[in-house]
């Protein structure tokens, strides 16, 4: 240990700084000290929260509580206010009847969150083949899909939305010709 020159330790030298790495020095997963940590410090701060609590005035309390009240409605309402004109919509039919190898150009959705139109983010599954110009087509008869969804936080997130587009593939023969 490095002395100073009065003959003392040093403290500077001596005293080792006590850090969550430290402490979670032996864990064998990183992922668990990292948990560990978090999970203290939400831990450190709601006490620290419930002692700021416990020593305000009832009025300083009154105060804060109409605040939080208050910017809770204005969120709320600058939500509702945004999001009213919001919609997921398919544009044309939902179900589409086709003959073997013929094409059908989709229409799409019409996607709109919070005044933002989102319809070009839309993701597209489908089990039909497509051509160079993007149509849709099917070499064989049966039933096939086209799904839409986007990933956002209204349509993804809070209330997850898929819309799905059926298209019936049928032979040169089948359907009364």
């Amino acid at each position: 240990m490095a002395d100073n020159k009065s003959g003392q330790p040093s403290a500077r030298k001596t005293t080792k700084r006590v850090t969550a790495n430290n402490v979670f020095a032996g864990s064998n997963s990183k992922s668990t000290t990292q948990k560990t940590v978090k999970r203290a410090g939400v831990a450190a701060a709601t006490v620290g929260a419930v002692k700021a609590a416990k020593k305000m005035s009832g009025k300083s309390f009154a105060v804060v509580f109409v605040c939080f009240i208050l910017a809770l409605a204005v969120g709320v309402g600058v939500c509702f206010f945004l999001g009213r004109n919001d919609k997921f919509d398919m544009l044309g039919a939902e179900q589409i009847t086709l003959k073997i190898n013929d094409k059908y150009a989709d229409e799409g959705v019409e996607i709109k969150e919070f005044g933002i139109n989102l319809s070009k983010k839309a993701i597209v599954d489908t089990d039909l083949k497509t051509d160079g110009n993007g149509n849709y087509y099917a070499e064989s008869a049966g039933d096939y899909y086209i799904a839409y969804t986007v990933k956002s936080l209204k349509f993804g997130l809070i209330y997850p939305v898929q819309k799905i587009r059926l298209i019936s593939v049928i032979g040169e023969s089948e359907g009364g010709e």
